[in-house]
């Protein structure tokens, strides 16, 4: 790491990408009725991406900015994979149909903290509440610290086929200290 960028940018708080809209701009002003009007908006044939945010990690990095809880527990990560699943229904009963998806991003903490099962239930309930097109672009984001063989083989045989994992530096200091993060 060159030092004049911790002097120079080490205790400001960078903005950084995390969602559009930006948080800030989320507010109660947004009704459900307004929900319900902009999924009825959605083109019906133009396929669809979708984004789900899964915020628990087993650990916190020291350079994580994601909002995220930290568990050590399998429960509270497969209650909030049934939110989701629900979440997929009632978005399709308020568009009225299966929209098409062309993509499906699993992001936010370790989407990998799933077990194989609560994984492969999640994606199945995507399957059945929206019309996945055959070739659609399916990544989850992983920490390959905590990353199962079980949970590699649920991935592939729910149809992930992109990866995707941060590298916060290429300095073997700063990457010896991030395996203190570890749980």
């Amino acid at each position: 790491m060159r030092s004049n960028l911790a002097i120079n940018y080490g205790q400001d708080r960078l903005p950084r990408y995390t969602s559009y809209p930006t948080a800030p701009h989320f507010s109660a002003a947004v009704s459900e009725a307004d929900y319900r009007t902009w999924l009825k908006s959605v083109p019906a044939r133009r396929p669809a991406s979708i984004y789900l945010d899964v915020p628990f990690c087993r650990s916190m990095c020291w350079y994580c900015g994601c909002h995220t809880s930290i568990t050590s527990r399998d429960e509270p990560v497969a209650v909030y994979a049934a939110g989701l699943r629900t979440e997929a229904h009632l978005v399709t009963e308020a568009v009225g149909q299966r929209l098409p998806v062309s993509h499906i991003h699993f992001g936010s903490g370790t989407p990998t903290i799933m077990t194989p099962e609560t994984f492969a239930d999640l994606v199945s309930a995507l399957r059945y509440s929206f019309f996945v097109q055959p070739d659609a672009e399916i990544v989850v984001e992983i920490d390959p610290r905590t990353l199962t063989e079980p949970m590699a083989e649920a991935s592939g045989y729910s149809g992930v086929n992109r990866a995707s994992l941060g590298v916060q530096s290429f300095d073997p200091v700063v990457q010896h200290a991030t395996i203190g993060c570890r749980a």
